[in-house]
């Protein structure tokens, strides 16, 4: 099986560690020259300490395109990630893991192949350009298709237990599941600058995480079969010793990913002629940090 991991972030790390686990051909596409050397040297991936063999470019026409694409780059650089991708002579398959369904529109601006989408309940840490840390087991949900029926079958052998693969053929509700998930938990810890188990542990925190969810679930009642409070609340707890892309982002200075997780949310809400003060004052707050601490990026 041959794979292009699209972006070296921690959920491309621990991915593309699985991926080699299984002797795949891995091959990421990273930005940094410097990233490249390191990853050439070995990915690891912690507590475990293992170390896999991959490759790694900055050179998009050194890619195989009869590979299959994962893209797992935040929402800010997907455009540039496309714009190369589209003007490609051939193609390739590609596999979207995203945070938000902002990509959703994005996508059908651009003439790509096989398309096809995930999402991943994992906790993970990037330590450095070669190293990851699995802190937390979730299940990779992949909407199921033929043409990579073969590839989703491949990977539920990798690991079942560390690296459980699912499926589903609904790809707006898988996507609209995760962003429900993602609403409730992330927002919360990058305001609060707390890591994700701190929602459960502390009282008051676990109070207003509890009503958020409530909330947004309230507002969503089509999706009861597929998402609990008790499903959220799982996340959260096998992730408890995760920091959320959200908190990470803010941490570092980055504009964190309002618009495509909060603001997609409540849209959607506005729409139904629903009501969420909750979100509405966390999407608020946020955008008046990203404006304060990132320079109005």
């Amino acid at each position: 099986m041959r794979f292009v991991v699209v972006g070296a972030g921690s959920i491309g790390l621990l991915i593309g560690s699985y991926l080699a686990q299984h002797q795949a051909n891995v091959i990421f596409w990273v930005r940094r020259e410097e990233q490249v050397k390191h990853l050439r040297n070995g990915l690891v991936r912690e507590p475990e300490n293992f170390t896999y063999e991959v490759d790694s470019t900055i050179h998009i026409k050194e890619l195989p395109l009869d590979a299959l694409w994962i893209i797992a780059v935040k929402y800010d650089a997907l455009h540039d990630v496309l714009s190369e991708i589209s003007a490609l002579p051939i193609q390739p398959d590609v596999l979207f893991i995203q945070n938000g369904i902002g990509h959703l529109s994005l996508i059908e601006q651009y003439p790509l192949g096989h398309v096809s989408f995930a999402t991943v309940e994992h906790g993970a840490k990037r330590i450095d350009d070669r190293t990851v840390s699995h802190n937390g087991i979730g299940p990779i949900n992949i909407v199921e298709n033929e043409k990579i029926a073969p590839t989703i079958q491949w990977m539920k052998e990798i690991d079942p237990h560390n690296f459980p693969i699912t499926t589903q053929r609904n790809a707006k509700q898988l996507l609209f599941r995760k962003v429900l998930i993602n609403c409730a938990i992330n927002p919360l810890t990058a305001l609060l600058k707390i890591r994700n188990g701190q929602l459960l542990e502390n009282p008051y925190f676990h109070l207003v995480f509890r009503q958020l969810c409530e909330e947004l679930l309230n507002n969503f009642e089509e999706y009861s079969g597929l998402l609990s409070y008790e499903d959220i609340e799982g996340v959260c707890r096998k992730t408890a010793d995760n920091q959320s892309s959200m908190l990470v982002d803010r941490i570092k200075g980055r504009n964190m990913e309002i618009e495509t997780i909060l603001t997609a949310v409540l849209k959607e809400i506005n729409q139904k002629g629903g009501s969420a003060p909750i979100l509405q004052m966390l999407e608020t707050t946020l955008l008046g940090i990203n404006r304060s601490e990132c320079g109005g990026c």
